[in-house]
């Protein structure tokens, strides 16, 4: 039987060698090194996985609370359907509102002027979904509604107060101001909206106006003051094309 050769190995090749090689066995202070940066590791993952569960509730919540109505509870700015040159500019113009929202120096509110039936609950809810799809805070109202939760906590057994229902409407993202007009005309109710937007433009919040009446007429509504703040930055979408309820076309080109 050959004896085996001794062979010289150079000492840089075997220092590479080394530093390459894995090891065969921790030593114990290794080994307690290694498991602290597993269990640190696997904390990190739960802690992820905890945080995405919580945004995933987040997003429920904000879509069951946000007062979106049923039917648009789905809407989407893809799925409005486009049959007229006017509803694809109003369609381009919420995107931009969409994609420039909560950037600095971003537009800040929208105004929603025309007829009923010629979607602009569709665009506004679509909107709010979007942004509540995102974990941002996107609520749909309507003026009376507000005066309305005002009012009740007004009573005496209310757990709420005034100014706490005011806050909840004036710090969300964004708020749905819908039907403006059908609100009280009262003298203190209409001051409980015009806190809402006079918080909201205050705090830079964003605010979306749905309405029947032209823009002229609104700005006379709302009063000098608040139009001067609400129309200070903000994009007018008219929509008076015919109601998609009583004249649906008979061919749809999509966008």
């Amino acid at each position: 039987m050959n004896k085996p050769t001794l062979i010289n190995v150079p000492r840089g090749l075997l220092a590479k060698v080394k530093a390459h090689a894995k090891h065969s066995a921790f030593t114990p202070d290794e080994y307690l090194a290694f498991q602290q940066r597993e269990a640190l590791a696997d904390y990190h993952r739960q802690q992820e996985q905890v945080q995405a569960e919580r945004q995933q509730r987040a997003v429920k919540s904000l879509l069951e609370r946000s007062g979106v109505q049923d039917i648009y509870l789905a809407a989407t700015l893809e799925g409005y359907q486009v049959y007229r040159p006017e509803q694809a500019t109003a369609i381009s113009t919420c995107r931009k509102y969409l994609s420039n929202f909560g950037q600095y120096g971003a537009v800040k509110n929208m105004v929603f002027c025309g007829s009923t039936g010629t979607g602009k609950n569709h665009m506004a809810s679509a909107i709010c979904n979007a942004l509540n799809a995102s974990g941002k805070s996107a609520v749909v109202a309507t003026a009376l509604e507000i005066q309305m939760k005002a009012r009740a906590a007004r009573r005496h057994d209310s757990h709420l107060t005034e100014d706490r229902v005011i806050a909840s409407f004036a710090n969300v993202d964004l708020l749905v101001l819908d039907e403006i007009e059908l609100g009280s005309t009262s003298d203190y109710d209409s001051k409980i909206v015009n806190a809402v937007i006079d918080q909201r433009v205050t705090k830079g919040k964003g605010t979306v106006v749905l309405t029947n009446m032209g823009f002229e007429q609104l700005g006379t509504y709302v009063g000098e003051r608040i139009a001067d703040r609400l129309f200070a930055s903000f994009y007018l979408v008219e929509c008076f094309w015919p109601s998609f309820r009583t004249n649906k076309p008979a061919v749809t080109n999509g966008e």
